[in-house]
């Protein structure tokens, strides 16, 4: 199997990889990545579903922290599988992300796209991953799973001031519901006079 992993990522967008992805990963890996985002951007990644065996007493652990220390601020920590989506924005600049797996099993792992944004945007970006309406359906958790739609998504929260163009370029992609919460809260943080 493919034990290749980690590496330096810096670009706007990209993702992380449990090694053989989706087939399973082999035991005994150890993957680091850094994502080193352009200036004046942060990160924001989603964790569409993780597949970690959990009966090895957290043998294999996924962590992203701001870095290698074990005390540096922690964003994300998991030793078992989800399959509901969740989207976060990291809570230092840099990323570093550790994946380890032991020697008793594998399983499928994960595939972990992040996006980075303008940091002028934080509260907004903030706004709309925490707003719980974003994972409340079922056809809102399959955009957060579906690489096309994440991409659409990711677009949007790239580049807020384009939100509208976008709209219109993936209104048939999207669903309604989605597009109303995503509208709400730009239109609201754009347009805070109106």
């Amino acid at each position: 199997a493919d034990r290749h992993c980690g590496g330096e990522l810096g670009d706007y967008t990209g993702f992380l990889e449990s090694p053989n992805y989706p087939g399973n990963y082999p035991s005994s890996v150890e993957c680091t990545w850094n994502i080193s985002p352009p200036p004046r951007r942060k990160i924001l990644l989603v964790v569409p579903e993780i597949f970690l065996p959990s009966e090895d007493e957290c043998g294999d652990v996924l962590v992203m922290r701001k870095n290698a220390s074990p005390s540096s601020i922690t964003t994300y920590e998991t030793c078992q599988t989800y399959e509901r989506p969740i989207a976060f924005t990291a809570r230092s600049r840099k990323l570093w992300v550790h994946f380890k797996s032991n020697e008793v099993n594998g399983a499928r792992g994960f595939q972990v796209p992040y996006v980075t944004y303008d940091e002028d945007y934080e509260q907004l970006v903030e706004d709309i991953v925490r707003d719980g309406r974003l994972y409340s359906s079922e056809n809102h958790q399959e955009i957060l799973k579906d690489k096309k739609l994440i991409k659409a998504f990711f677009e949007v929260l790239a580049h807020p001031q384009n939100y509208f163009k976008y709209v219109e370029k993936y209104r048939m992609m999207l669903p309604r519901s989605f597009i109303k919460l995503l509208h709400s809260k730009v239109s609201a943080f754009l347009r805070p006079y109106k």
